[in-house]
Parts: C-alpha cells; structure tokens; sequence
C-alpha cells in the first residue's frame, strides 16, 4: 500500500482562508471605523466617555493584523516586486566573482537547477533565507555568517542551504520567507498589541474612570488576543520549519545520518537566526534537536502533520476559557457562563471554515502531494513519506472535534439574554464588552483565529429591561416615619425642603443614590386633583393606582432605560409639608457592536428616598 506523503503546506491553507475573507475584512473594517470616529449610532455621550477611547485604542492593535495580512495576500501576485524591495531592506546583490560564492552557487545549481544566490555584506544576524523572485523563480539571500561557516564547516552550511531549499520545493517562500509580510505580523504585532491594547486598558482601570471596572471583561478578551492571533500562523510555521529541517536531514543521508547531521548543524548556527520573538517564526532550538533526533519515528511525524490541527485546538480551547470568565466578570453564574461559552464554541466548529478546511486538505494531500513540489520547481519531486499511523491519528483531530460539536447533545445555549446586572454608574454604556465571538488575526468574528462569512452585527435597541425584583413597598420603607392618612393631602404645587434620607437598595453604589439625592432636593412638584404628582426633574408621573406608581421607559437606536418608582404621600406629622417616600429603581441596558463585537452593559441603580416637602406661594 503507498505511503501517505509529509505534511501538507498548512502555510497554504491559512494564506487561502485569509484571501477568502477580504471582502468581509473590508465591509467590517468600513462599518467598524464609522463607530469608532463617532459617524455610526452612537451618541456623543458613548463616544466621549474613556471607556470608548479605550475600545478605539484597542482597534489600532485589531487593525494591525489586518493591515499585515492585507499586505502579505497582495504582495502573493507581485513577487517581483517584493524581490526588488526585500534586495534593498536587506541590501542584498549578485556575488562577486570567486569563492566561497561560487561553490555556493554551484551547490545550488546542483541542487535546485534555476535557484539564484544572492548575498549581503554587511547583515550578520541571519546565514540564509529564501525569498521568490518571481510566479516560479526563487533566490536564496546568504548572510556574512554563512560565508564565515562555509569556509569553517562545508557540510554545515550546505545543510542549512538545503533546509532553504526544503521551504522552496514547497512553495512556502511565497508566504514566508525573506521579506514577507507574514512572517513580519508575527515579529511586530506583539509590541503593537502592547502599546495600543494592554497599556490602555491598563490606563483607564488605574484612572478612576466611573466605566473602568466594567473594562475587567474586555481586559480578559484583550490579553486572549495574543494566543488567538500567533497561535495558527506560528502552527504553521513551526510544520513548515521542521519540514524543512526533515527535508535537509533526508537530502544528507536519511532520518538517522542526515538527523545526525542537522543536530550538529543546529549546533554550529545555535547563536545565530535568534533574536526577539524568534520561537514565533522558528521553532526554538530544543525543539529542533528533539525533532532531528527522532525524524523517523511516529511521535516526531505525528507532531509534523497535527501542529495546525492542534494550535487550532489550542485556540478553541482558549476562546472557551476566555468566553467563560469574561462572561463571571459580567455577574453571569459559572453555569450559566460556561453554557454560552460552549454554545459559542459549538457554533465556532460548525459554522466557521477552518475546521473543514483542514479536514478536507488532510483528506486530499496524499493525491495532490505527488504533483505538488511540480508547481514550485520544473525538477521537484515528492519528499519525504509518513507512517499511516501518524497520518491517521492527525486526521483523528479535526473530524473528531467536529464529531462532537455535530452530535445531538442537546442545546447548550443560554435561554436568558446576555444582561446580566452590574452594579456600575451608567456613564459609559459600551465599557463591557459580553464575550464576542472569536476573532481573526484581523479581529473579525470566526470560530478561529481566521475570519469566517458570518454578518457582522449591526448596532440595534436591546429589549425593555425587566423590572428590578426585591424592592420593597413605600409605606414600609421608612417605617420608622410616624404614620398619617394619604387622603388628607390637597391638591397644590409643591418644593423638596430636604431630603431626610437616601438609601441605597440592591447593592447600588452610595455615588449613584447621592446623585439621585442632589438633584431631587431642587425639585418643584405638582400634585393634580386626580392624584398624580409630577415634577420637574424628568422623573416619571405617579399616578394613583392603589397607590402612587410611576414608569417610564426611553428606547434609543442602540439602548433602552426604564424608571420605576412606587411613591408614599402623606402631611408630615410635624411640619405644615408633606412627607414623600419614593422607591426608585432605574435599570439601562446599552447594545453596542464595535469591531463586529456586541458590547452589551446593563446597569441598575435603586434606592429609597424620604423627602419633606413644602408648599410654594
């Protein structure tokens, strides 16, 4: 029976399911830069608040993935053009006569007929790198440490020109490489991630902001955001790299020779090809050694064909584990947070593409292995072959976990709409985010770190809020008032002489009460012969239902409040006034959706007012 083939180009595959997505970058970039400079539906009071200037801060570091892989999938069909732009970065030119370039040279031709050498003089912090000159045409950039080992140890750097020569056979030097934009995301977006996500972030919850507690969710989301983004892209470079690594050592004398050969290699060029944040492009060195150690045995093939099935894991997980704590940070009990969490991850699976996608290439690589390496070079031939043990049990992965989310295991959605309570000041309505769906590396709403065809969700009014339970009646609020008969009060016009007392109800912060208090203290009132009282602080009429009872709901494009409040009217017994005792309760919900995320924030205050009223001339 054949032999399945190495590992499919995983590299490919992300670079195909990005390209599939640029329309929808584009739509939801356009529609997320209308909210965040303030032309969409949110109001001036959203928009200014420091909860939305840190929302919009940390778009900056969402929109440079984007940016990044824009660049990398435009800069596929015009290779010369990176050819021309890379050879200047890095100040690379033709090799001047004589050796060690023309041996080098030579070894190429040997060895990948049509590969061009090119050389820079002057950068010492790499040895080789490949880079595409054009549709079918491939250099090979050597650095002065390269030369230096060349001269040193022959056979050490013509292993390290065949782990280049590895990366060509496969194309990969298309979408990584000397010069991609790919590979450059992976070393810069953590320091943009830091400067424009974790430091604002940081900032509002250490300002005193009245909205910064309601960031603690967001925060949790934000720092997710480094394994989403580097976890699928680093996967595949990782495969692609002990690929390679697995192509040079067979090209030297087979798993166990050639093995021998690159640990010593590895070796020889350990201080080199490092740097910060290298293990993002490079597997680290340990690895490395691992992996040359044990080419040929089914652990290492294993580990070479399931890395991308397995960072795809990983970031499942992650966005479960995130979705969940996010959600408790929002008040919602673990229960019923991990409930959502996994109806999120059921639908991620489902109904995103990259669990499919990687399913469907691992289904078909060992038919289009063979004419693969064909495409990138007129000479190449199939590589290197892999147990069908290993091969199978990475092909368990993806239809595994999509077996599960496909079973009929039952709802796992949560019945109850994501408001969940928080006691917090309502100054900036989209300052919590409910945990959105997971994000691309551009931010955008997927099952992955890839984006998906799912519609973005566009800002609309949540539902009227429900009614605030554990209020108690008026006329026992206050029960320490001496009691006096309600039907005595005359019709008239009215001023609050003082508050006697505000308390707080349902948690509700003392500020908030206080305020509530301060403005009611200036309020003039009117009491109608029917009974109802109105005043002039836009508080609801109490009408006479039984007793005095007042609601008033307010819906906007993108929220919804309501005001209850159960009222106590009576002569005061010591004074010529009245004697009024309100039970308030106000409960908001906002719905904002920012960067394809449904930020939603439900904050109730309530208390319970004791004022003296007195007449006005």
């Amino acid at each position: 029976m054949r032999r399945p083939p190495g590992p499919p180009p995983w590299l490919w595959l992300l670079t195909g399911l990005y390209l599939s997505q640029v329309p929808a970058t584009v739509t939801w970039w356009t529609a997320q830069a209308k909210d965040l400079l303030g032309l969409g539906a949110y109001p001036e009071q959203v928009t200014t608040t420091g909860g939305f200037r840190a929302l919009l801060a940390l778009s900056v570091a969402q929109l440079a993935p984007t940016a990044f892989l824009l660049a990398g999938i435009l800069a596929l069909p015009l290779p010369r053009l990176r050819c021309r732009f890379t050879e200047w970065r890095h100040d690379l030119r033709r090799p001047l006569p004589g050796e060690p370039f023309a041996e080098i040279q030579r070894f190429l031709a040997d060895r990948a007929p049509g590969v061009e050498l090119r050389v820079s003089p002057t950068r010492s912090d790499l040895t080789a790198r490949v880079y595409p000159a054009g549709p079918r045409a491939t250099r090979i950039a050597v650095f002065v440490p390269l030369t230096v080992l060349w001269r040193r140890d022959r056979a050490a750097a013509e292993t390290l020109l065949l782990h280049e020569l590895g990366h060509h056979r496969n194309g990969e030097q298309h979408v990584a490489g000397l010069g991609s934009p790919f590979v450059a995301l992976l070393r810069s977006w953590p320091y943009v991630f830091a400067l424009c996500g974790l430091l604002p972030a940081g900032l509002l919850l250490v300002s005193g902001e009245p909205s910064a507690h309601l960031m603690f969710a967001q925060v949790v989301l934000v720092l997710l955001r480094v394994p989403e983004v580097l976890l699928l892209p680093v996967g595949a470079l990782w495969s692609a790299e002990l690929a390679a690594d697995r192509h040079a050592a067979a090209a030297r004398g087979g798993a166990a020779q050639g093995g021998a050969e690159l640990l010593r290699v590895l070796a020889a060029v350990e201080e080199a090809d490092t740097g910060r944040l290298a293990a993002l492009h490079h597997p680290p060195a340990r690895l490395r050694r691992w992996f040359a150690r044990r080419a040929g045995s089914p652990s290492a093939q294993l580990l070479l064909v399931a890395l991308l099935p397995l960072a795809l894991l990983a970031d499942l997980l992650l966005t479960v584990a995130g979705a969940t704590v996010a959600y408790r940070l929002l008040d919602v009990p673990w229960e019923r947070a991990a409930g959502r969490a996994l109806s999120l991850a059921d639908h991620q699976v489902t109904a995103g593409p990259e669990w499919w996608a990687v399913l469907a290439v691992l289904a078909v690589w060992p038919l289009l292995a063979p004419v693969w390496p064909r495409l990138w070079a007129p000479d190449g031939r199939p590589g290197g072959r892999l147990s069908p043990g290993p091969y199978a049990t990475a092909v368990l992965v993806p239809a595994l976990v999509l077996a599960v989310a496909l079973a009929p295991w039952g709802s796992t959605a949560d019945p109850v709409a994501a408001k969940a309570p928080a006691p917090a000041p309502p100054a900036d309505p989209v300052a919590t985010a409910a945990p959105p769906p997971a994000t691309d590396p551009t931010g955008q709403p997927t099952g992955t770190a890839m984006a998906t065809a799912t519609a973005c969700p566009t800002p609309s009014p949540p539902a009227a809020p429900a009614r605030p339970t554990g209020l108690p009646a008026p006329a026992t609020a206050a029960g320490e008032l001496p009691a006096t008969d309600p039907a005595a009060v005359p019709p008239g016009t009215f001023r609050t002489a003082r508050v006697v007392s505000a308390e707080p109800l349902l948690g509700t912060p003392r500020q908030l009460v206080d305020e509530v208090a301060d403005r009611l203290s200036g309020a003039r009132w009117t009491l109608a012969a029917d009974g109802t009282l109105t005043d002039d602080t836009g508080e609801p009429p109490l009408r006479r239902t039984g007793g005095l009872h007042g609601e008033k709901h307010t819906t906007t494009e993108v929220s919804a409040t309501a005001v209850w409040t159960d009222a106590d009217l009576r002569p005061a017994p010591d004074a010529d006034g009245l004697r009024l005792v309100l039970v308030r309760a106000a409960t908001g919900v906002n719905h904002a959706v920012i960067a394809c995320r449904a930020f939603d924030a439900t904050t109730t205050t309530a208390g319970v007012f004791v004022l003296e009223l007195s007449p006005t001339p």
